[in-house]
């Protein structure tokens, strides 16, 4: 008898990632400004599309895929910490590569919301120029 009241003990467990897991809509607003020579370029980071949180392994362990993929996190309560990571890309012939220090994202109900910090460097021929922004995300729930 024991065994069995553990047993149905047992699978009662809830994981705390469930209340993340699946697919969102996000809008994503912010800019990275660069400075070189006395000259400012502002990078527009405004985007909107969809994201997915899926489970990794055991723990507390998360992915974010389709935001800057991938964005690894670990949940704590109603919060995700999300690791930091790094974005490259050309436009125009500027080479950008940038690094997002995130905030913890906060679920309430069906919105997750979190800021960045942005660093990053942009390169065009022999001219350098370092920037920093901020960013904002708000992802709905589907």
């Amino acid at each position: 008898m024991a065994v069995v009241m553990l047993a149905a003990c047992g699978g009662n467990e809830v994981d705390p990632r469930d209340a993340f897991v699946g697919a969102y809509a996000y809008t994503a607003t912010g800019s990275v400004d660069f400075q070189a020579g006395g000259l400012q370029v502002t990078l527009p980071l405004n985007k909107t599309g969809n994201l997915t949180i899926s489970k990794v392994g055991d723990g507390n362990k998360v992915v974010i895929e389709g935001y800057n993929n991938p964005i690894n996190a670990t949940v704590s309560g109603n919060q995700l910490i999300l690791e930091s990571n790094t974005w490259q890309s050309t436009s125009g012939g500027i080479e950008f590569d940038l690094t997002f220090t995130y905030g913890k994202a906060t679920l309430s109900e069906n919105q997750l919301t979190w800021d960045s910090d942005v660093y990053g460097n942009a390169k065009y021929s022999s001219i350098t120029a370092d920037g920093n922004g901020d960013l904002s995300v708000v992802a709905i729930k589907q």
